[in-house]
């Protein structure tokens, strides 16, 4: 993929943005918590209703980048700026998507139960036309692949860390703000459990699709 045409790969990776936050705005909506990444973000609109899901994304982002400055210092390439307008496409997507799809959420138990599965097959969908492409990542994924980095740590652990450290954070603003537990539930662990799994099926089919379409690019 890395020798693949820059536009078309830059097209999946905004394609992988766009469905991810469809994944996303499914889980919400299905009204059964969220995603770890987005824990904190949910967490905040419950304690400030005026602002939506979407701006407190790009705000959690926003400090991500900041921190993976912050840890690379000199390191640091203006290029990665380029994840400010992709985390603008991103949350802006997400608060579209909510919009959109807020009147056609079924209020049965059931039926919120195949949102929240539809939202997670989104979701690991949206991470692999992401990673594929290897062109961008979004700032949450930037600072944890920055802290592997600069700490020599494992990626796979130092993600499960960050998305416990964000389940934590969220945890405790509702716990000190709200003075109980909003935006976590049942919703949050199917997504833990579901979409890793879902992202690396997605990413296996697309890559044998495209080398299966580009044979000169297999071996290179």
């Amino acid at each position: 993929m890395d020798h693949a045409p820059l536009p078309r790969r830059y097209l999946m990776f905004f394609a992988g943005v766009v469905s991810s936050a469809l994944g996303i705005a499914l889980i919400t909506l299905a009204g059964m918590g969220t995603s770890a990444v987005s824990s904190l973000a949910y967490v905040l609109t419950f304690v400030f209703p005026g602002v939506s899901l979407g701006c407190f994304t790009f705000l959690v982002n926003c400090a991500m980048l900041g921190g993976q400055a912050l840890l690379l210092r000199n390191k640091f390439r203006p290029i990665q700026l380029l994840q400010v307008p992709a985390t603008f496409v991103f949350s802006a997507c997400i608060d579209l998507w909510m919009d959109l799809l807020s009147a056609l959420v079924p209020s049965a138990y059931a039926g919120r139960w195949v949102v929240l599965l539809l939202g997670c097959g989104f979701l690991g969908l949206g991470v692999a036309l992401e990673v594929v492409p290897n062109v961008l990542i979004l700032p949450c994924e930037g600072f944890v692949r920055t802290c592997s980095q600069v700490f020599g740590w494992d990626f796979g652990k130092t993600k499960t860390g960050y998305d416990l450290a964000m389940l934590c954070a969220a945890l405790l603003v509702s716990l000190l703000c709200l003075r109980s537990v909003h935006g976590l539930r049942e919703g949050t662990v199917v997504c833990a459990l579901t979409v890793g799994s879902i992202s690396r099926f997605f990413c296996r089919r697309i890559q044998h699709v495209w080398e299966r379409r580009n044979p000169s690019l297999a071996h290179t």
